[in-house]
Parts: C-alpha cells; structure tokens; sequence
C-alpha cells in the first residue's frame, strides 16, 4: 500500500473511532439524562404519595343550616369555605374542637391554621390547644398552647415532632369573646 493512501486509511479511521466515541458519548449522555428525568419524575410522584391527606373525623359543632360551614370545609384545600360552628338557632360556648384523622401515620413538627378569609372575623381562633394522637382516642395533654394574633393571615405553630395518626385542634376563645369557632383551613407539616 502506498503510504499516502495508508495516512488517508489511517486518518479515516481515526475520524470514525472519533465518531464512534463521540456518538457513544452522546448517546450515553441522552441516556443518563433520560434516567435522571425518570428517577425525578419517581422522586416528584414518592413526593406526592408521601404527601399526608386530611380528613375530619369529628367537630362538636357545626353551622349547616343558615350557611356551609360544614367542618369539612377546614380541610377541603380551599381557603374560600370554612367551617363555623353553630349559631342559627344556638351558639354552643367554648371550648370547640375538630378531629382530624391523617392519612397515614407520620412525624409531624406543626400546623397550620388559616382563619376565615372572607370580611367577615367571626369564629376567629383566639386562644387554642393542639392535641396528637395514634388511636383518635387519646389525646393526653396537648403538644402546643397558645394565642393567636387577630390577621386573617395563616399562622403556622411548631412543636418537637411527634408521631400520629390523628390531630385535634381545641379552641378556647374568639377574638371578640363570642362563642364561635372557625377555621378556613387547618393543616399539618410533616418532619
């Protein structure tokens, strides 16, 4: 073989080694991204399954006549319904509490309590006690006493993480000493 030609064969296959690799390369890297994307995806979905769902197991009092203020409305995810306990009729006092079970036991280091958010502030949690509990039975003594500040802002209360199942959330006062309790939306922050 002439040694020019040799050069020629030689630099043509160096191009296509260089090829060869730089394809594998970019296929090895499209590849590793398609992974980290799906292991991402998997991550944002054990996210969402991790997530806890609320649900209301018990409330003492309730106002479902003269209005919704069901006490399911404090864990429905929207800020625009709330629950109220009763006044049409009777206004039982303080204190008031809502049950509320969680999805799955978890560790949870505090809650959230959303007054309502109309222009309306009746209900409106002043002094509160925040119960945990495995069974919705016991409750011992609460995990966090307190007062609330009077905005219509989320107030967001945390405590050493404790596991549970069930939370409960006891008002002891309004903010204008009435007998009411409401509350637009409740919710947990998990560990």
């Amino acid at each position: 073989m002439k040694p020019q030609l040799s050069a020629v064969l030689a630099a043509a296959f160096l191009v296509a080694a260089g090829l060869a690799v730089s394809i594998s390369t970019t296929t090895n890297a499209r590849a590793a991204e398609g992974a980290a994307a799906k292991s991402a995806g998997k991550t944002e979905e054990k996210k969402a399954s991790d997530k806890v769902t609320l649900k209301v197991v018990k409330a003492d009092s309730e106002e479902t006549s003269a209005e919704n203020g069901s006490a399911t409305n404090a864990v429905d995810g929207d800020p625009s319904t709330f629950w109220h306990t009763q006044w049409q009729d009777s206004s039982p006092a303080h204190p008031h509490e809502i049950i509320i079970e969680l999805s799955r036991s978890c560790r949870i280091r505090g809650f959230t309590y959303l007054p309502r958010q109309d222009d309306q502030v009746n209900g409106t949690i002043k002094d509160y006690e925040f119960y945990v509990s495995d069974d919705g039975k016991d409750f011992g003594q609460p995990v966090k006493k307190g007062t609330f500040e009077e905005r219509k802002s989320n107030k967001k209360v945390t405590f050493e993480a404790k596991q549970c199942k069930f939370i409960k959330l006891k008002a002891l006062s309004e903010i204008n000493d009435e007998a009411w309790t409401s509350a637009a939306e409740i919710t947990v922050i998990q560990e």
